[in-house]
C-alpha cells in the first residue's frame, strides 16, 4: 500500500467516524430537547435545554470536521474542494456544482 493509499485510507475513516458522532451527538440532542419540553420543573427544563444545545453544538462541531476530512480526501485524491464556514451555503451550493455532493452523501455528511 503506497503512502497515498494510507493517507486516503486514513482521511476516509476519520470523515466516517466523525459524521457518525455527528449523528449520535444530533439524537441526543433531541433527546434533551424533547425531555424539556415535557418537564414540569422549570429548572430540570432549563438543564435539559443546556444539555441540549451542548450536545447540539458537539453534532455540528463533528459535521465540521467530517466536511474537512472529505475535503482534505478530495485534495489528496486530485479532487480540488474548497473549505468554506459551516454557517456558509456557499460550499454547499459549490460541492453540489462541482458534482461532489453523491461522494458526501454516501459518508454520510449531506
Amino acid at each position: 500500500m503506497t503512502g497515498k493509499e494510507i493517507v486516503l485510507k486514513h482521511l476516509k475513516k476519520s470523515a466516517d467516524h466523525h459524521s457518525a458522532m455527528a449523528e449520535t451527538e444530533q439524537k441526543i440532542s433531541k433527546t434533551h430537547g424533547d425531555a424539556a419540553e415535557a418537564h414540569t420543573n422549570a429548572v430540570l427544563a432549563q438543564h435539559h435545554r443546556d444539555l441540549s444545545d451542548h450536545f447540539g453544538a458537539a453534532a455540528q462541531h463533528h459535521t465540521d470536521r467530517a466536511k474537512h476530512f472529505v475535503s482534505m480526501h478530495e485534495h489528496v485524491s486530485g479532487v480540488e474542494g474548497e473549505l468554506f464556514d459551516s454557517h456558509s451555503d456557499a460550499g454547499d451550493e459549490l460541492i453540489s456544482a462541482a458534482g461532489h455532493d453523491s461522494f458526501l452523501k454516501r459518508c454520510g455528511i449531506f
